[in-house]
């Protein structure tokens, strides 16, 4: 590594305005002067100090605990970088062992498969004395309906076997799930979770996070999951 600096020739100790100094001058080839710099710079010093009068002990000792500085500053990033990199490597690892894995995600989007059923689930804060539970197809025409009553609060789970309301077995394909009940003669929408598959997983370099992307498209981060259905 080559330091364009000048090194004064006869002087005790290499002051901190003079060492500034140099490192303004490398920048411009070197943000961070970094160990070789400093030992250049050092050596550079004891060749030319006056030898009428060296430095002294106590001015060795200060360039020398300068120096043990930077080596302690430069251990610690070096294994802050690992310690991140080896998170990044964990929590990545987590997310592609749950390639595959059915997680539940605010959606009333879901996928009718031949042979199963589709679930909602949906946590109430509290009780109601009736809901009404729908499911549309892709269209938007309702194919079922049905009324709960009594709905204590805590988590309902919703279930809808494919069948419409004349008995009739309804193809595979993409259904809204809705949840509604009334307040002052008004419907209102509760909120619906759907398990969704977990197709892909990726790294965001930016928000230095895993994130996931499910069956519908959507990407979500892997720390906002809460619940997954293996």
């Amino acid at each position: 590594m080559t330091i364009n600096a000048t090194i004064p020739s006869a002087t005790n100790v290499l002051t901190t305005g003079e060492y500034a100094e140099a490192q303004s001058k490398a920048a411009a080839s070197d943000e961070n002067l970094g160990r070789d710099a400093f030992l250049t710079l050092f050596t550079a010093q004891l060749q030319n100090q006056d030898p009428l009068s060296p430095m002294t002990n106590e001015a060795f000792v200060s360039q020398l605990a300068q120096f043990s500085s930077l080596e302690s500053m430069q251990s610690v990033d070096t294994s802050m970088q690992s310690m991140t990199e080896g998170m990044k490597s964990d929590r990545f690892l987590l997310g592609a062992n749950l390639l595959g894995t059915k997680i539940n995600v605010p959606s009333e989007q879901a996928q009718l498969v031949e042979g199963n059923p589709i679930l909602g689930f949906s946590n109430l804060d509290e009780g109601h004395s009736e809901l009404v539970f729908s499911v549309s197809d892709a269209k938007g025409e309702p194919v079922y309906e049905e009324l709960l009553e009594n709905v204590p609060a805590g988590n309902l789970r919703l279930k809808w076997t494919g069948v419409n309301m004349a008995g009739e077995l309804q193809p595979a394909g993409s259904y809204s799930l809705s949840l509604k009940t009334s307040e002052d003669g008004k419907a209102v929408e509760i909120p619906i979770n759907t398990p969704q598959i977990i197709q892909s997983v990726r790294w965001n370099e930016a928000k230095e996070e895993v994130q996931v992307e499910v069956a519908n498209g959507r990407v979500l981060s892997l720390a906002s999951l809460e619940k997954f259905n293996i």
